[in-house]
Parts: structure tokens; sequence; C-alpha cells
């Protein structure tokens, strides 16, 4: 990336990044301006002349010189004038252009993805990428890596009640039948806990620079548009959403996840601004419902023209659309009042701590684990004025337009 002193001007700002497909072996192309190459070298090794071209402007690397390789950056040199331009070449598991290419993931829980363009999913039902547990304890957890480079995945409706891959959901009057893979019957609440685009994330996975636009969800269990349990790192995304969930089935839907964080690993959730809708009758939810992690630099705003929180009482001719900065979540929720808050409904941004329902008492969590995070009206989104470089938002990674939902610029 750059141009090292002494390339020749005409070179150009080589500051982007070119994708191998592992999965897809493609060539790899690039914009070069000079036409006086000396040679190519790949990771120190120097090129055959076939092995790569230079054509009205773009170079070709062929595929054959990336064989064999594992996803990660790798660097490229080319050379003109006795010095060299560094190109990064990102090899990945797989770029994702469709539908088609997205529900591959489910094939390769490891791997590490990008985005190359939007996909609609034109409302079509989604099943959660990820294994429910079963009866023998197996789970298949998102551990790799998600980098949407600002492109944007819309119109996809989570609906884990309905559809089971094949197998037979939950009919009224069938308490034997299954309501998807492992999902257990209506009695014991089913194992299918999970749900999101993602089902559960570890610790090492990474979703980043999506805009998230137009997802529904309607789940059991743990849920949210993004992740079910979020073991890993979201940021730079902006999620627009519905929220609803099972009447009997559901316990904690979020915004962006169901919970945040698990005993395990301590999600983090930054930067990210999500816009949700709630169905009629539901409680607000802002990022996570329940958060053992980290949650900072966030904006959450319902749709409707107010903010919540238990124990604030929200007054019209006071309130400037943030919750007030001397509210202390911690100390309105002790164990003599959340009973009476009731149990999966008092965590709006997020509530960190945990809370064991036998004895109806509340334990709360470590300091900073929810920075600079609020559930706002929704005409703070729309000012960019509220989203400084200061507090990490990166103008360079989103753009801010007075007037209009921030969004994430796409990368490449």
């Amino acid at each position: 990336a750059g141009i090292p002193a002494g390339m020749p001007e005409g070179l150009g700002d080589y500051d982007t990044v070119a994708y191998y497909s592992i999965a897809d072996e493609n060539d790899v192309e690039f914009a070069f301006e000079i036409d006086e190459v000396q040679k190519v070298s790949f990771m120190y090794r120097v090129l055959d002349s076939g092995d790569w071209s230079l054509s009205d402007g773009t170079m070709t690397v062929k595929a054959s010189v990336f064989d064999g390789i594992s996803a990660g950056d790798k660097r490229l040199r080319v050379f003109a004038d006795d010095v060299y331009v560094e190109i990064t070449v990102r090899a990945v598991t797989k770029v994702i252009y469709t539908a088609e290419d997205f529900n591959s993931i489910r094939g390769d829980m490891n791997g590490t993805y990008v985005l190359g363009a939007d996909i609609d999913f034109k409302n079509a039902a989604f099943w959660p990428i990820g294994k429910p547990y079963t009866d023998d304890g197996e789970v298949a957890v998102f551990e790799g890596t998600l980098d949407g480079q600002g492109h944007t995945i819309s119109n996809l409706k989570i609906d884990a009640y309905e559809y089971g891959e094949g197998e037979n959901h939950y009919t009224e009057g069938g308490a034997d039948e299954w309501q998807g893979p492992s999902l257990g019957d209506r009695v014991s609440n089913g194992d299918n806990y999970n749900n999101g685009i993602f089902m559960t994330t570890s610790a090492n996975a990474q979703i980043e620079n999506v805009n998230f636009v137009n997802i529904a969800v309607d789940c059991q269990g743990l849920s949210g548009p993004v992740v079910g349990t979020n073991g890993g790192h979201i940021r730079n995304c902006f999620i627009s959403c519905t929220l609803s969930s099972h009447a009997d089935w559901s316990e904690r839907v979020g915004g962006i996840v169901g919970m945040n964080g698990t005993s395990e690993s301590a999600g983090v959730i930054e930067n990210c601004v999500v816009y949700y809708t709630l169905a009629e009758g539901k409680t607000p939810r802002g990022f996570a419902d329940w958060n053992v992690g980290i949650i900072r630099n966030c904006y959450a705003a319902p749709a409707d023209d107010y903010v919540y929180l238990p124990g604030f009482e929200y007054d019209e001719t006071t309130d400037t659309g943030a919750v007030p900065e001397d509210f202390d979540i911690n100390t309105y929720i002790t164990a003599e009042n959340v009973g009476a808050v009731g149990f999966g409904y008092y965590n709006l941004p997020a509530l960190p701590g945990s809370f064991d329902s036998a004895t109806q008492t509340y334990y709360p969590a470590g300091e900073n684990k929810i920075v600079n995070a609020e559930i706002v009206r929704k005409e703070v989104l729309l000012d960019p004025a509220n989203f400084s470089a200061a507090d990490g938002w990166d103008s360079e990674i989103w753009c801010f337009q007075a007037g209009a939902f921030p969004y994430v610029r796409v990368q490449a």
C-alpha cells in the first residue's frame, strides 16, 4: 500500500486490496498504470513472465501462482525503475456475490469471507447459520471472519419456527413433531436456542463493515438480526430490523444480538448503529437483550418516538433524546425490585451482569462493560454531529449525511 520514495509519479496510489478466493481459484486483477514493469514477485519468489500480464492499465496474475496458499494477507511486489510497490493480496475462503454463495458459509464455519456485492434475499425465509444443540451436545459455532467491505445484506427473514431444512415444523396437535433440526418439542422450549443470521459466534469470529438492512427476526430463545449469542467481535455495522418473537417461546431478542458475551468469551460490539421496529406489544430492546461482554460507541434508536429504560420515566418536556447521564441502571436493578421488572425485559440497551431466576437475584458485572452506548431517538442518528472521530467514528468507513441514516461505505 502506498508508493515508496522514487517510484514514478504515474504509478498511482495502490492502497486497495486484491482478493483471491481459495474456493473459486480466480485470477487476481488490479489496476497498474506503468507499462515498463521489470518483474513481479509473490512471497519473495520472482514469477515467470507467463504468470502475469499487463494490458490497458490492468495487471493480471494467474490463479496458479496462489495455489495452496492459506487464508490471510500476502505480499505481491511489482518492480519498475528499480523500485517496487507492494500490493496486498488477501486470500479468502470465498468472495460472496449471491445468496447461494452466502449460504455456502454453512460448509466451512472457520472460513474467511468477504462480500463482493450487495445481496438481496428478497424477503425469503432464512434458516440461521450454524447447527443447534443436539442430544449428543454437538454444536457448530461460526469461528471465521465476514468482512462486508461496506456492502449490504437486505430483505432477509429469520424464521426459526417454520423452516427446518427438510424436517417437519411444529403444527397444532402434533406434539411429537419437530420444528426443525434438533429443535425439540414445544413443551421443552426446544434445543435451538440461539437464532440470528448466525446462531452462535466464538471468540475468534469477526463480523465487520456490513450494512444489514430490513432484517426481520421472529424466533425463540436468544435472538437478534446478526447473532443469537455473540462471543466474537461485531464492528462497523449498520442494522435496520424488525424484532418480533414467538408468543410462547422467546426469551431474549436484541437489536443486534440476543446475548452478547458468553461464559467462555467476552463478546464485543463496537461502532454499530441499529434502528429497530418492534412488533406490537413488544418491549424495546436496544443492542442486546442481555450483556456480559462489551458494548462501546454504539447507538440504538427505536422507530417509535420515545426512549425507554426501566426506572426511567420518559418526559417529553425535559428529555433531549437520550437516557440521562445520571441514570444508573445498576442502582435501579436490585434484588428487591428486579422481579417486578420481569426477567428478560430490563436490558435496554443491555444490562451488564447475570440474573439468577431461581432466587430473583441480579448480580452486576464489572465496570466499563457498556461505554458510550445509548438508546436514542431516531433523530440523533440523522445528525452527523453525533458521530465524532474522537468517539471512534471513522469517516473513511462510515458515510454521515444530514437527514439520512449513517451507512458503511463500500471499501473495495
